[in-house]
């Protein structure tokens, strides 16, 4: 995989991160430099997806960033996502061991417990693979008629301890799943309702939150909630109130919400529960990873016990942001937080940033 960064010919002065981001690449990078990313403009690897056409309207995209430009100004700002396997907000296990003492699922380390006794005191894990994202490679395992089944699979404890021994061998995690919080039962029937909150180094230097959205499960046969698998994603005012969700549609249009579309339950105008103690350890958790990350997603799982932090994003994305709030980024205070930062970054750091950059692991 590469980072790619594209450079216009004729850059766009009306978006202003957009603007920032691109005249620091032209300034810093040499006439050759300037030229592949000029080419790489030209092969449509910059601006907007026909998917992202589909669900972000014009005048949203005026003052947007989408996600081929996201990729290569996340990495400005978040100089500690490379390589891969030093990167705590990437590698599961490393993430682990650096949020100890903050809220997180239990979970099984197979080189320091018997994974077979560990199982016997569960019903209901979920095993996530590292290096991964949107959801892809995540499994759920439940505890049925003294067997485990996922989908279609049926396993004994020790067979699904060997399945889940070769995933820890490649940096995965095995976790207690986490019962949903009785007040969201009916709004994410297939998986744990997650806040994205986007926390931002500001003009301090002080995690701020610059953006929530709330994350349902559309009661799809994945346990993920991720707006791309088909499910739904909605703004949350600051007093917890949510707003309409849209659902992915796929190839088509995301569609709009009010009541949700398996169980009926009322989203629009609902009040989501324990935002404050979520809004708290979005910052804790932060200041516990501020070391080269300038800006991070983090999932905050919505469960019985209180919010649980389930992760942090390195490269959060941005289009679920700029869908539910209506705006572009550059138009909110993430996007003038972002313009402070790269206003920051030392000239080195623009010209360490190529046109063409490996994503090393």
């Amino acid at each position: 995989m590469l980072t790619l960064r594209a450079l216009p010919v004729s850059r766009d002065e009306g978006n202003s991160l957009i603007a920032a981001y691109h005249d620091g690449l032209a300034h810093h990078w040499s006439p050759a430099r300037r030229l592949a990313g000029h080419v790489l403009a030209l092969a449509g690897r910059g601006g907007w997806s026909a998917a992202e056409r589909l669900y972000l309207g014009h005048g949203i995209r005026l003052h947007g960033l989408s996600m081929k430009d996201r990729k290569g100004l996340h990495r400005l700002l978040n100089p500690a996502a490379f390589p891969l396997h030093s990167n705590p907000l990437k590698n599961k296990q490393l993430f682990a061991e650096r949020a100890v003492g903050l809220p997180l699922p239990d979970a099984c380390d197979p080189d320091g417990m018997n994974l077979v006794d560990w199982l016997a005191g569960q019903d209901d894990i979920i095993a996530k693979p590292s290096y991964r994202s949107k959801g892809q490679g995540v499994e759920r395992f439940v505890r049925q008629d003294g067997h485990w089944r996922a989908d279609d699979t049926c396993f004994d404890s020790v067979a699904l301890a060997v399945h889940l021994h070769s995933l820890w061998r490649q940096g995965g995690v095995i976790q207690q799943r986490l019962p949903t919080h009785p007040a969201l039962v009916d709004l994410s029937p297939g998986a744990l309702p997650t806040l994205r909150i986007v926390t931002c180094l500001n003009e301090e230097s002080v995690p701020e939150i610059c953006a929530i959205a709330l994350r349902l499960s559309a009661g799809g046969p994945r346990p993920v909630d991720n707006f791309n698998a088909g499910n739904l994603v909605l703004a949350v005012d600051d007093k917890g109130r949510c707003g309409i969700a849209w659902r992915s549609g796929g190839k088509r249009p995301p569609s709009r919400h009010s009541r949700h579309p398996a169980t009926g339950a009322a989203i629009e105008g609902m009040t989501i529960p324990d935002l404050a103690a979520a809004r708290a350890l979005a910052m804790r958790a932060h200041d516990r990873f501020r070391a080269g990350f300038t800006v991070i997603g983090w999932d905050i799982g919505l469960t019985a016990q209180g919010p649980v932090l389930i992760e942090g994003n390195w490269n959060p994305g941005t289009d679920i942001v700029q869908l539910v709030e209506g705006r572009g980024i550059a138009q909110s205070r993430l996007g003038e937080l972002y313009r402070h930062a790269l206003a920051q970054l030392p000239a080195s750091q623009w010209r360490a940033a190529p046109a063409l950059q490996r994503d090393r692991k």
